[in-house]
């Protein structure tokens, strides 16, 4: 009777690994798809499949059928963004029809908008060089980095999103940026 439960202990323990060998070749095959997008669909048709397999069995089976290396394939980015309900909203589009008094705080969520233009009003640095200025529209925001960065009373400049909800501050004439953090 022994031999029967160690024998089948052996079995559900060489599917499971069986089953990691094929999960990890699924995403091998999806890591090496070129386009985002490709790559984007294959990941989440992966992890819907995990999502629909029992909970309770031992050995997690995997396969990725010849039709969704096909789909992928014929699968266009415009077909993807025509088919979003989200609204895209221009960089292009004035200031006055988006949220911007919003812009810039962690507590709302900034959609869709990547990069705003505003005029300096003011211009107030501290004793070691970092500004903090207030914009046309009452907004105040205050550089976060140590480096120097000239900007003048009146010049237009943007604000865009950085990566993990920063802001950078620049100007089309310059090809730099600075990281800014609004205050008020």
């Amino acid at each position: 009777m022994r031999l029967t439960w160690i024998a089948a202990a052996i079995i559900v323990a060489s599917n499971s690994a069986q089953a990691n060998t094929e999960l990890e070749q699924q995403l091998s095959i999806c890591a090496i798809k070129a386009d985002k997008l490709d790559r984007l669909v294959c990941y989440d048709d992966l992890a819907a499949k995990i999502a629909l397999t029992p909970k309770n069995s031992h050995a997690v089976a995997v396969t990725l059928p010849a039709t969704v290396a096909a789909q992928s394939a014929v699968t266009t980015k415009e077909t993807i963004i025509a088919s979003t309900p989200q609204a895209v909203v221009p960089v292009a589009a004035t200031p006055s029809s988006m949220p911007v008094d919003a812009f810039g705080f962690q507590k709302t969520i900034e959609a869709d908008i990547e990069k705003l233009y505003f005029k300096v009003a003011e211009i107030n640095t501290n004793p070691y060089g970092a500004f903090t200025i207030t914009l046309t529209n009452g907004q105040v925001w205050k550089q976060t980095e140590s480096d120097r960065y000239r900007i003048n009373k009146g010049q237009t400049i943007y604000i865009e999103k950085g990566a993990l909800s920063s802001f950078l501050l620049g100007t089309d004439d310059r090809n730099s940026t600075t990281r800014v953090k609004r205050i008020k």
